[in-house]
């Protein structure tokens, strides 16, 4: 956990304000809010990660979210059963990951410019999929999954903690994520090793989307209610929450670990604002200038120990 001290110190600063603010921040209720709340941006960043370490990145996250949320409460308003509407969701969000795995991967064109590209796509298709409308009052057994408990912890944290540990194993230990972290590392010396590189940016970009589709789907079933703009709101927080938890936007390092607490940071700034009143309107100004500061800091560690 040495690498993630600065994130960490970060957090328990956070942590000191915000009891300073008020005092039951530190409440276990408000301590499982805060979890929740950050257990569904951290899904939304859990497969970027993976884009993100291989020296990419993927801007269609929050609209692929929005679409495959908004396609999962129309089915279930339309009378399709609850599992075959998230299959459904899921396979979108596949789908959209394939997309982007081939325009990078096989195309070779920038992930910056082919990613936005299906972002403007899928939250084009959102809005002809809701038609300008809402939907809500969703089933009770869908919401379930973004509200319920099962014991005292709420499902979207047991969820997170399951995909946590997948994507730990996956990258840490298996040839596949050793061949993540060299893609971004040194591309071409990972391409005269044998290392199949466009496979890898393709199952990166494909798990991206799997992980948007899930994150929009929780999203959902949290909010009981669908809109082509509900993920609007993450916007650049979803990229955030991988940088700030120390993943470099250069590749080759990082992981799911610095996720979770980039995702927990974040969810505490906006805790803390709520908690003082700082009026909407000047909450973006605060969380980029914060954001700012806290990648300076993990970048300057990064220099300190040479690996960038």
């Amino acid at each position: 956990m040495k690498k993630y001290r600065y994130v960490l110190g970060g957090i328990l600063l956070l942590g000191m304000v915000a009891t300073a603010i008020q005092p039951s921040f530190l409440s276990l209720n408000n301590m499982i809010n805060v979890l929740r709340q950050a257990s569904v941006l951290f899904l939304l960043s859990l497969g970027l990660t993976g884009v993100v370490i291989t020296g990419n990145i993927d801007l269609s996250v929050g609209s692929v979210a929005a679409l495959t949320g908004c396609v999962c409460a129309k089915l279930m308003v339309s009378g399709h059963p609850i599992l075959m509407s998230i299959a459904v969701s899921l396979l979108i969000g596949l789908a959209a990951g394939l997309c982007n795995g081939l325009l990078v991967g096989v195309l070779d064109l920038p992930s910056f410019v082919s990613t936005y590209g299906i972002n403007m796509v899928t939250s084009g298709i959102a809005l002809i999929v809701m038609n300008g409308g809402i939907i809500y009052d969703l089933p009770p057994a869908f919401t379930f999954l973004g509200i319920g408990y099962l014991g005292n912890v709420p499902v979207p944290i047991l969820i997170s903690i399951f995909l946590f540990l997948v994507f730990f194993l996956l990258w840490n230990h298996t040839t596949f994520g050793r061949n993540v972290y060299m893609t971004g590392q040194n591309k071409t010396a990972m391409i005269f090793s044998g290392g199949n590189y466009r496979g890898i940016i393709l199952k990166s970009f494909i798990l991206s989307g799997l992980c948007a589709s899930v994150g929009g789907v929780i999203m959902t079933a949290r909010l009981n209610a669908a809109d082509a703009g509900m993920c609007d709101a993450y916007g650049l927080q979803i990229v955030a929450a991988v940088v700030v938890g120390g993943t470099s936007l250069l590749g080759g390092e990082g992981g799911v670990t610095g996720t979770v607490l980039g995702s927990v940071i974040l969810t505490i700034i906006l805790n803390i604002m709520n908690m003082a009143g700082i009026a909407s309107a000047w909450q973006n100004f605060v969380l980029g200038l914060i954001i700012i500061l806290l990648v300076f800091m993990n970048q300057w560690s990064l220099r300190r120990k040479g690996s960038i």
